[in-house]
């Protein structure tokens, strides 16, 4: 293998990397949020005075 293969196929490597990370970053950036969590007021347990 010459060096300038080696060095194209480092390249592609590379750049297959960087594609797969942005579209990992965009598919997380993109999804719905989770639920918000309850506020304070709708406590199911409310605690019992002492």
């Amino acid at each position: 293998m010459t060096r300038e293969v080696f060095d194209t196929l480092i390249i592609v490597i590379i750049i297959v990397g960087l594609v797969l990370a942005a579209r990992r970053l965009y598919d997380d950036f993109t999804r719905p949020l989770p639920p918000s969590p309850p506020s304070p007021d709708d406590d199911t347990h409310p605690r019992r005075p002492q």
